[in-house]
């Protein structure tokens, strides 16, 4: 019951807007019948970062990490420009808020400090605005037409962060004092951190938009 969208441009931008904001939730459970899984919540079993920035150096890893929030995600904004198969989008979406909660374990020197943390953790985002900015093309496989992203440049902004942990220290106070001070400074370290990682998650959103995308042709809600 998807609209069929005219590749008109300024006509197209709406009816992939109105696409986005009545696939996004429906499909939060998945669809058995075109083999897409669940994502609310979005399960990552293990994803590792690599940090270097002035005197902190290190490596974190996320363990069965789930990802809560996704289906309530609203596109605000589309451009689409096409050409020749060839494809451009601007997209500005909002999420008023996105959790994220699993297991860390770390090995990270800080100044002279050398810390193994390992514990849980609980990471609360809200408000978040992000522009997102893809190239790709139109191929064409067993008779239809389907979309695939080459690049995706992603650039959110946050509305408000907390962050819960424990194991960073072996008091539990000294946790409780690490959390105070990373709440209260969570903008200047989103700011290192952000270009630091993403490198790590850039490239995990491109494969799971692309694993969606190629389960549904674009014949499916584009008319000629």
């Amino acid at each position: 019951d998807l609209p069929k969208c005219s590749i008109d441009e300024e006509q197209l931008n709406e009816c992939v807007k109105d696409i986005f904001n009545t696939l996004t939730p429906r499909l939060k459970d998945g669809n058995a019948e075109l083999k897409i899984p669940p994502y609310e919540p979005l399960v990552l079993n293990r994803t590792t970062f690599q940090y270097s920035s002035g005197t902190v150096n290190g490596r974190i890893t996320m363990r069965n990490a789930k990802i809560s929030g996704f289906s309530m995600n609203k596109a605000k904004e589309v451009s689409v420009k096409q050409k020749d198969g060839k494809v451009k989008m601007r997209l500005v979406t909002l999420l008023p808020k996105l959790i994220i909660a699993g297991q860390y374990k770390a090995d990270m020197q800080v100044n002279q400090l050398h810390l193994k943390p390992k514990g849980e953790f609980n990471v609360t985002l809200t408000n978040v605005e992000a522009t997102t900015i893809t190239d790709g093309e139109v191929y064409e496989k067993d008779g239809h037409r389907y979309f695939r992203l080459k690049n995706i440049d992603t650039n959110p902004q946050i509305g408000d962060l907390h962050i819960k942990a424990n194991g960073i220290f072996q008091d539990p106070e000294l946790d409780k004092i690490a959390m105070n001070v990373a709440n209260q400074y969570w903008r200047d370290i989103y700011g290192i951190m952000l270009p630091e990682t993403r490198q790590y998650w850039q490239p995990l959103l491109l494969r799971m938009f692309n694993e969606a995308l190629e389960l549904v042709p674009i014949d499916s809600f584009i008319k000629e």
